[in-house]
């Protein structure tokens, strides 16, 4: 019996490409579906500060039209202490008053990957370009991977891609 691989080697395997010892930084926004994926392998998922992912959830659950994601990520977010009126205005982030510019370029990501379609040139370079003011690339990973598991995660499968599948 063979020796099990370490997960970013199988990772990479399955990917059909192998570990680098340096990571690479991913092209620009292009690369989305690469961070999307590769997350875990190729760069470390740096952790969110709390309202942040709260904040980033709720609005990719409210882009999704998931009625119950986006009542549970509230709750969660309304017990965790983030005011009312910041989670409704968070559909409206560029209007209104209560985000930071770190939260506004958060949140303008989250947008961007909600409706991301590479087809039609991916996310556009500025986005990405003022979440990297704020932001390392772990955490633009981790932001990437938050916005990702709420809006394409179908439970029911276990796959990504819900909004794939023509209704």
């Amino acid at each position: 019996m063979s020796a099990l691989w370490p997960l970013h080697d199988r990772l990479a395997a399955w990917v059909g490409t192998s570990r680098q010892a340096t990571p690479k930084r991913l092209p620009g926004p292009l690369g989305l579906p690469a961070y999307a994926r590769l997350a875990s392998t190729w760069a470390p998922i740096a952790p969110l500060e709390p309202r942040l992912r709260l904040l980033v959830t709720q609005l990719a659950a409210e882009r999704s039209g998931c009625a119950y994601c986006a009542q549970h990520n509230r709750h969660v977010a309304l017990k965790a202490g983030v005011p009312r009126e910041v989670l409704e205005d968070v559909v409206h982030h560029g209007s209104a008053g209560h985000y930071s510019d770190a939260e506004r370029a958060a949140l303008e990501l989250a947008d961007a990957v909600t409706s991301f379609e590479e087809n039609k040139g991916g996310l556009p370079m500025e986005t990405l370009v003022r979440a990297r003011c704020h932001f390392d690339e772990g955490q633009i990973v981790a932001l990437v991977a938050a916005v990702s598991a709420e809006h394409f995660f179908d439970p029911a499968t276990g796959r990504l891609g819900r909004d794939s599948i023509p209704l």
